[in-house]
This record gives C-alpha cells, sequence and structure tokens, in this order.
C-alpha cells in the first residue's frame, strides 16, 4: 500500500512540475486550482480503491480481474458525482478541471493495474 501510495503521489509531483509550472507562468491560477483539484480527487479515489486489493493477493485471478473492475467502475461512479458537482456549486474553470481530471484518472488507473497484476503475479508486493 505504501508503495502504491508513493507512486501516485510521485505521478502528482511530477505532473504540477511539468505541466504546473508551465501553467502558472503562462496562464491565469484559475486553470492551475482547477487541475490540482482534479488531481486531489483521483489521488484520494485512487488511494482508497487500492486498499481492498492489498488484502485479495491470495485470490483467484478470475475473482481478483472482477474486485478491479468493479473497482474501477465505483471510481468512474464517484469522479462523475464529483463533476457534478464541481460543475453546479464551484467557480473552477471546466474544462482544465475535466482534461485534468480525464488524464489523471487514466494515468493512475494505469499505474494501479500495473501494480495489481505485478503483485498477483507474485513478482514484487505492491503494498
Amino acid at each position: 500500500m505504501a508503495k502504491f501510495s508513493s507512486y501516485i503521489l510521485l505521478f502528482d509531483f511530477i505532473i504540477l512540475v511539468l505541466a504546473g509550472i508551465p501553467i502558472l507562468v503562462f496562464l491565469p491560477a484559475e486553470i492551475f486550482t482547477a487541475i490540482v483539484s482534479a488531481l486531489l480527487i483521483t489521488t484520494v479515489l485512487a488511494i482508497v480503491s487500492f486498499i481492498p486489493f492489498t488484502r485479495m493477493s491470495g485470490a483467484s485471478i478470475n475473482r481478483f480481474m472482477a474486485a478491479m473492475l468493479g473497482a474501477m467502475m465505483i471510481r468512474m461512479v464517484f469522479i462523475g458525482i464529483s463533476v457534478v458537482l464541481v460543475f453546479v456549486f464551484t467557480e473552477l474553470h471546466q474544462i482544465a478541471f475535466t482534461v485534468g481530471l480525464l488524464f489523471s484518472y487514466i494515468c493512475k488507473s494505469a499505474i494501479e493495474t500495473y501494480m495489481l497484476t505485478r503483485k498477483q503475479r507474485g513478482q514484487t508486493a505492491a503494498s
């Protein structure tokens, strides 16, 4: 779990350095705020959804994959709810928030899938 969390936080740091600094310099601050909000939402959801998988390392591959896909579906529902809440109740830049959210979700899902399949195969423990 700690290794996964560190990968997710490292990803966020890299995105903030590579994209955040140029955004702060060349674009309005509201775009940076929207991207940081998207990163925070996906980080919390990725870490929370990874917790059950640390306990399923001994399960069969079919059960493990079903649980992984189910967790991704549940995360998508929560992301949809967060998009609606952000669009209705905040003044964040909607396009920047949406692009940041989609990019971050796809990248963090790829990291999660990699870590889970690596752990399931028994190579290196992901927690």
